[in-house]
């Protein structure tokens, strides 16, 4: 299947909840991946609300590598069932990140294996890598990713932020498009595309009251399952996973 991966530069909207919230309205199977290399575990803390998935995640996965046992064939019992958005949505599964800063520089080495072992995953794979850093995104990301997403804000500051770290990112990558988080505040999509020159693969309504939900484990707001929010955001889920699935022919029909 395929592989996305989700970044931003600085002065961005929330790469994790809007990970999260793709993940939660993903048209098929997926595996949200929490590769933010400054740990925060904010998905445990608050969409599942404090739970804690024991040993499970990238400690177990690189003990895994040092004793050269097949991530591959444990990934999937380091992995947790996300409740879903809305009941008709089906589970999206979640692997967890770092357990503490102190294990994200003894990482290096496992990146390679950890996106071979994804890429095997029976169905597509988000991949939250929080922000872009001075130091770019891990090779192996890049390497694999079948797309990778620059979320971004609208505002000048989040627009600049953007210029400094699109051209590394689009250097390191294939395949590079922006999500956009509250388009017209203030500049809107063809103002975007038309500055930076990339594809905008899908929008996400900016709507703080609800994206809390997702942030923080907020209670739900009236007609939450009706909100822009949530339409935005299973609009943008459909439209990425719809280009990927496209690619995917083309490059079959080429073959």
């Amino acid at each position: 299947m395929s592989i996305v991966v989700l970044t931003s530069a600085g002065n961005a909207p929330g790469v994790t909840t809007t990970a999260l919230g793709l993940a939660l309205t993903w048209p098929r199977p997926v595996l949200l991946v929490d590769a933010d290399r400054t740990p925060t575990q904010a998905v445990l803390a608050g969409y599942l609300r404090g739970e804690h998935p024991g040993q499970r995640g990238f400690g177990r996965l690189l003990q895994a590598a040092r004793e050269r046992r097949p991530m591959a064939e444990m990934l999937d019992g380091e992995t947790i069932e996300l409740p879903p958005l809305l009941e008709t949505d089906t589970p999206a599964r979640f692997l967890q990140g770092f357990p503490h800063p102190g294990v994200v520089g003894l990482f290096g080495s496992a990146w390679p294996e950890l996106m071979a072992a994804l890429a095997e995953w029976p169905g597509d794979v988000l991949i939250d890598a929080g922000r872009v850093g001075a130091e770019g995104l891990p090779v192996p990301l890049t390497q694999r990713a079948d797309l990778v997403l620059m979320v971004t804000g609208t505002s000048l500051v989040a627009l600049a932020g953007l210029r400094l770290y699109l051209g590394g990112v689009r250097d390191a990558a294939g395949e590079t498009a922006l999500l956009l988080v509250g388009s017209g505040r203030p500049y809107g999509r063809a103002e975007v595309q038309g500055q930076f020159a990339i594809t905008i693969a899908g929008e996400v309504t900016h709507a703080p009251a609800q994206a809390a939900v997702l942030s923080d484990g907020a209670p739900r707001p009236r007609r939450f399952a009706d909100s822009a929010y949530v339409r935005s955001l299973r609009q943008a889920a459909g439209s990425i996973a719809g280009r990927l699935e496209a690619s995917r022919e083309l490059i079959g029909t080429r073959r």
